[in-house]
């Protein structure tokens, strides 16, 4: 018990250690969802701000370059051979291009209209000299260079290029810079070294899959920033002539976007810090303070049991929520509480009563059956009884009727206790002034049957056989009010049962007869009376001893004494049941007649 104890006061202590505050915990949980949240705020910040970004910049950028591919049909409509021609002879054409050598106007103006003129072939073109076609060739990339150059004055942070996409050589035709001869590549330059940089929308349209306006992001693999890069197709007869693309370069706006989500995310700490102070300001004098008084006015409770002193405690909280209603729980539960001990101190204080009314009625009880058991010379006797609670409702008696004659009774009254007790102590009485009348065992039966019967209000019942015994013959004339079947052992034989005719209970109806019978007690015989409690007796796997097993152990201890056998078969018991409960009360009665001489 002292372990037990200790170890709950262990338990208790450890669990005083471990607790925490709960401000603290709310502090950590909050700045765990602030972490959370930031992240979450800076990723949908910066996405958003690109897609608003890049739509915004396709919807200016789509027009212009729309109007670089009007241009395009302007000043150059055979572009493949202006290609082929400018990959042949690039330098020839940028210089021409930079000076060129008009000479007769009326030829330099025939020539420019060559190349615009859609009826003229590639195979005319061929056919003119190499003078006239470098002439149109420079002529036709000044123009067009131009009008790029002011397109690309129109744009801010980009650069516009010309791609050929249907060469088995991607690259440049124009690289439009703040500086010409810096960021001017030569037709059929590689723009991208690596052919996996290539842009996705490049390859597409190099193979034919779309000649939509596409998007995507691309990374320079010489200084690490990152561009976006818009394509525009110039589409003729189904037909991809080249793409216009202009390069966002996004190093800018990424660093204002940075700025200005650092001013942001700056002023959104500084935001939640101020709440979750306010938070938890208004949680300890909403929630944690009333906890505190609560945790507070309990422990006192505890220590000097003062329902007062709680209640005073209670009345402060004055929080209109949850907590209020708990205070006002707590003070009701401690009422209760009082109530409860005081109620519990009452009946603690009947039960002593109770139990000492009991003690008493025991004593009573053992003080009516007989203790002292005889060993007369022609017989010898043994009885004993054991409650299944305080005091019990089955009986035995035995008492000399006169010289010869010597009455034997066993009874089991219904149900348990005080009742039962003082039910049975009233058959005991009546069946013992019958008999000492001199009455037969059956109308000694009749008789007690209808003055119980007469006064049962509570239509309680008893079981029970009555004896008589000769002593000069050895002859017993008995009878049964349905009480269980005697055991005896003729001479030196085995134990038997008696299978009796049984009459109806006492106290069931006064109209109840009886019928005598008699039991042959030859010299060394044995009889065994028993209660019900016996028979019946049950183990934890709700198996029934019976009446078998009473055999059994009294037939293993034949050469044993009345009361030998009568503890040698308690022993039987009480090994057969274990730990399982005693329901019912057990007595037992055990006579061995010797004969006269």
């Amino acid at each position: 018990m002292a372990g037990n104890v200790m170890k709950k006061e262990k338990t208790i202590k450890t669990k005083k250690e471990k607790r925490g505050s709960l401000l603290l915990q709310i502090g950590i949980i909050f700045g765990l969802i602030f972490l959370v949240i930031i992240p979450i705020f800076v990723v949908v910040q910066v996405l958003g701000n690109t897609m608003t970004y890049l739509e915004a910049k396709q919807e200016y950028l789509t027009p212009i370059m729309k109007n670089v591919g009007a241009q395009e049909e302007k000043y150059i409509n055979n572009l493949t051979w202006f290609m082929r021609y400018w990959r042949e002879h690039p330098e020839e054409v940028r210089r021409e291009a930079k000076n060129p050598t008009i000479g007769d106007m009326d030829a330099y103006l025939e020539d420019n209209a060559l190349i615009v003129n859609p009826q003229v072939t590639e195979a005319d073109l061929d056919a003119l000299s190499e003078d006239r076609k470098l002439k149109i060739a420079g002529n036709a990339y000044g123009n067009f260079n131009s009008y790029l150059s002011m397109s690309q004055w129109q744009l801010t942070n980009e650069q516009l290029f010309i791609i050929d996409v249907h060469k088995d050589s991607i690259g440049f035709v124009y690289d439009i810079g703040e500086e010409l001869e810096d960021h001017s590549y030569h037709l059929g330059e590689m723009m991208w070294d690596d052919p996996e940089d290539i842009p996705k929308a490049i390859l597409d349209y190099s193979e034919g899959k779309t000649t939509k306006t596409l998007y995507e992001r691309h990374e320079s693999r010489e200084d690490g920033v990152y561009y976006y890069a818009g394509f525009y197709p110039s589409v003729k007869q189904g037909e991809i002539q080249y793409v216009i693309v202009v390069l966002h370069d996004w190093s800018e706006y990424h660093s204002t976007m940075v700025r200005n989500l650092l001013i942001l995310v700056g002023t959104s700490v500084v935001l939640l810090v101020i709440s979750g102070f306010i938070l938890l300001a208004f949680v300890n004098r909403a929630a944690v303070r009333p906890v505190k008084r609560i945790q507070k006015a309990v422990r006192e409770y505890k220590e000097d049991k003062s329902s007062e002193n709680v209640i005073q405690r209670m009345n402060r909280i004055t929080q209109k929520n949850e907590l209020g209603e708990l205070s006002g729980d707590v003070s009701d539960l401690v009422i209760e509480i009082d109530r409860y001990n005081e109620e519990n101190t009452r009946l603690i204080g009947d039960r002593k009563r109770v139990e000492a009314e009991l003690s008493l009625a025991a004593s009573i009880q053992k003080g009516v059956l007989p203790k002292e058991f005889p060993e007369e010379r022609d017989y010898q006797l043994f009885a004993s009884m054991t409650p299944a609670k305080e005091v019990g409702g089955d009986f035995y008696d035995f008492y000399p009727i006169d010289d010869t004659h010597v009455g034997l009774t066993i009874g089991d009254v219904s149900g348990k206790g005080v009742p039962a007790s003082l039910f049975m102590m009233i058959t005991k009485m009546l069946i013992k002034q019958y008999a000492l009348e001199g009455n037969s065992a059956s109308e000694v039966l009749r008789k007690t049957n209808v003055s119980i019967c007469a006064e049962n209000e509570k239509d309680m019942f008893v079981t029970a056989w009555f004896g008589i015994l000769d002593r000069t013959t050895g002859i017993i004339t008995a009878a049964s009010a349905g009480h269980e079947y005697p055991i005896i052992r003729d001479g030196k034989g085995a134990f038997r049962l008696i299978k009796d005719k049984h009459g109806f209970v006492l106290g069931g109806m006064d109209i109840s007869r009886y019928k005598e019978y008699e039991i042959e007690m030859p010299p060394g015989s044995t009889l065994f009376l028993y209660t019900d409690g016996a028979a019946e007796a049950t183990n934890a796997s709700d198996e029934l001893f019976g009446t078998d097993r009473m055999l059994e152990a009294l037939n293993q201890n034949l050469g044993l004494s009345p009361e030998g056998l009568c503890k040698a078969m308690s022993s039987a018991i009480d090994e057969f049941v274990g730990e399982a409960p005693q329901f019912d009360d057990l007595t037992m009665l055990c006579i061995r007649y010797y004969g006269q001489e």
